[in-house]
């Protein structure tokens, strides 16, 4: 089970499917929680795929803070989106579903809020790269949590004004 501590700031549903399975692996310790989340849904023989598929929606997310979208990560990504369905529904709004298993469904929903607007509001600790829901009015969080990342990093920038007088 991954660690709660992104409760605070996680993203609506559905798009907190998508912050789940990015955040299946904590990239500051080491530890990697995506062969539970693949058995849970019945893909434990896809961990290649979903690990791929993981990583290259992290440099989405990434990108989000700014940085460029790697050309691997797109390159995958469209991959994973041709398995998708999108369809006009009567009012007039695009829809999109996977057509197998969970994987495309993360994959769906990550499209779909790329559609809605949402996926901007999707960031990246800068610091421990952990998925957050930016909820500020000006979409200018940078850390997943005050209390974590963003006081070590003031604390960090404090010693370093310190030890330079």
């Amino acid at each position: 089970m991954s660690p709660r501590y992104d409760v605070p700031k996680a993203a609506p549903e559905p798009l907190r499917q998508v912050q789940l399975f990015v955040n299946s692996t904590d990239v500051e310790h080491g530890a990697d929680w995506l062969p539970d989340w693949l058995s849970e849904r019945g893909l434990a023989g896809e961990l290649e795929r979903a690990r791929g598929l993981r990583e290259a929606l992290r440099l989405l997310v990434l990108a989000n803070n700014g940085r460029v979208v790697d050309g691997d990560a797109l390159a995958l990504v469209n991959a994973a989106a041709a398995r998708l369905s999108i369809r006009l529904d009567a009012s007039g709004a695009l829809s999109v579903s996977g057509r197998g298993d969970a994987l495309d469904e993360v994959v769906a929903v990550a499209f779909g809020a790329m559609l809605d607007g949402t996926w901007g509001r999707l960031k990246a600790c800068r610091n421990c790269h952990w998925s957050f829901y930016d909820y500020s009015p000006n979409r200018s969080a940078t850390w997943c949590s005050m209390q974590l990342c963003g006081n070590r990093t003031k604390t960090r920038a404090y010693r370093r004004r310190k030890a330079a007088r």
